[in-house]
């Protein structure tokens, strides 16, 4: 690669990096609203309570995963997979969200 794609690259990595670690500020916000999923008796073993709360708790773990994996990859220079690993914390949140508006979006059954 030349150095202008290199350093757009890297510019795009580093953007993304804070994205993701300041898309853990609402997380905390909705981590504590999706307790509430559980509150109603026999919410526990409702598929659509596991569906909204888990990934909500599991987010952090992905962000931090690729947050570090990506900073180490950007730091031995290989910046597209450094891209695509800082990427996927935002894609989840997008498949998430569409999943889950799909999936309420059905009708009761």
């Amino acid at each position: 690669m030349d150095e202008g794609k290199d350093k757009k690259t890297g510019t795009a990595v580093t953007v993304l990096l804070v994205i993701v670690a300041c898309s853990l500020v609402p997380w905390s916000f909705l981590a504590f609203l999706s307790l509430f999923a559980f509150d109603a008796p026999g919410s526990e073993n409702q598929l659509s309570s596991w569906l909204l709360a888990g990934p909500v708790w599991a987010y952090p773990v992905i962000a931090a995963a690729c947050i570090f994996g990506s900073i180490i990859l950007k730091r031995k220079n290989k910046l597209r997979p450094a891209l695509i690993v800082i990427a996927v914390p935002l894609a989840a949140i997008v498949v998430w969200t569409i999943f889950i508006g799909l999936y309420f979006s059905l009708p009761s059954r």
